[in-house]
């Protein structure tokens, strides 16, 4: 017998080693037993998982997050606004900064934020 063969069988006598009166293992058991024991991946990092309750609340608080940032979205464009009603040049090129400004930071960052909570498991 190779070692693998062995070390199911070993594994198969545990499972069947129990005391009278003990419930016999369900899926759920066995797959929690199984998700304790593994910490990591297949690389040595640790895993972080989540479970559908943290994912659902995660898109539940990423929505109320969007909603803010069309708020914060809709004041960057009314400052924009008050800069181009100004006829200065100068002005005209602080409304471009500005909306420059938002693109880069806080756009890029909202992508971000989304990306990861996609990413959740």
């Amino acid at each position: 017998m190779g070692k693998t063969n062995e070390k199911y069988l070993t594994e198969s006598i545990d499972l069947l080693q129990r005391d009278f009166g003990q419930p016999l293992p369900t899926l759920q058991s066995v797959m929690k037993k199984h998700q304790e024991n593994q910490t990591s991946d297949w690389r040595g990092n640790d895993q972080i998982s989540e479970g559908p309750d943290d994912v659902k609340k995660a898109k539940k608080e990423l929505q109320m997050f969007i909603k803010e940032e069309g708020v914060l979205r809709k004041r960057m464009l009314k400052i924009e606004q008050v800069f181009l009603q100004d006829p200065r040049p100068e002005n005209k090129k602080l409304a471009t900064q500005i909306k420059k400004s938002y693109k880069e930071n806080i756009t890029k960052f909202m992508r971000e934020v989304v990306g990861m909570v996609k990413r959740m498991k």
